[in-house]
Parts: structure tokens; C-alpha cells; sequence
């Protein structure tokens, strides 16, 4: 079972979901602090983050699959080691679940608190439609193109 490798491969990837989670109390904290460039900056970053996210849960399937234990969770994998694998495993475990549960944790706050200052402007209801089209034609009297927020980039 080549575990060792995938083993080294999930330390980079604690890791990094460590830096996500302080990624993600930097952008609760720029929310709070109504400064547009230090959000900008922190939304730039976590779409970054997001997308080598994506590469990293890529890269584990591709691991797992090598190491022979396709499609387990750390908990089947921990009840298949012994020893100080099991230990290292169950130590990784624990620093994944706390970094995701940081992660969820922010972002939950994060969501509340913009959801929260929309109501209060009264934005909380369906974004309005735009009276023009995606080309920017305008439309017809009483039509409604789509939102701007419906463009297709």
C-alpha cells in the first residue's frame, strides 16, 4: 500500500485547507470592515483558492485510488493502519475536520451578515431585472431583459 505517499500528499492538503480557513476569517473581517479594496483583495484570493481546492481534491481521488483505498473515508482508511499510521492518520483527521468545520464556520457568518445588510437596504428580494437585453439593446416598453447578473462571461 503506498499510504506513505498519500499520507504526505493529505499533510499539504490539511495544510492547506488551514490557510483557506484564515483565508475565510480574512474575508469575515474585511466584510465588517466596509473597505472595498480589502474585499476585493480577499475575493480575488479565495477565488484562487477555490479553484487549486478543486485541483487538490483532484489530485486526492487520484492519490487514494493509488494507494489502494479508492472512494474510504479517513475513518475506514484509520480502522485499515496500525501503529503510528493509525495515530498520524487519526492527528490528520482531526486537523482536516477542524479546518473544514473553520471554514463552514466563517463562511456562514460571512453569508449572514451580507444577507442580513441586504434586508436592511431592502435588497432581499429577486434582483430586478434590467430593461435591456445581454447585447444591451433595450428591450420593448414594459419588458424586461435579464439581470445583469444573469450575463453569460
Amino acid at each position: 500500500m503506498q499510504i506513505t505517499k498519500f499520507r504526505a500528499f493529505m499533510e499539504g492538503y490539511v495544510s492547506f485547507l488551514e490557510e483557506m480557513a484564515a483565508g475565510e476569517q480574512e474575508k469575515y473581517a474585511a466584510i465588517l470592515s466596509y473597505d472595498p479594496k480589502r474585499m476585493d483583495k480577499v475575493v480575488s484570493r479565495q477565488q484562487a483558492m477555490n479553484m487549486r481546492l478543486t485541483q487538490l481534491e483532484e489530485q486526492r481521488e487520484k492519490e487514494q485510488e493509488e494507494a489502494g483505498i479508492a472512494g474510504l473515508t479517513f475513518q475506514q482508511i484509520q480502522d485499515r493502519l496500525e501503529g503510528a499510521e493509525k495515530e498520524g492518520f487519526e492527528s490528520l483527521a482531526r486537523r482536516f475536520q477542524k479546518a473544514v468545520d473553520e471554514i463552514k464556520y466563517f463562511n456562514e457568518r460571512s453569508m449572514t451578515f451580507v444577507q442580513d445588510g441586504m434586508k436592511m437596504l431592502g435588497m432581499d428580494k429577486e434582483t430586478p431585472k434590467a430593461p435591456y437585453t445581454h447585447s444591451g439593446k433595450a428591450g420593448g416598453e414594459g419588458l424586461q431583459g435579464s439581470s445583469l447578473f444573469e450575463a453569460k462571461v
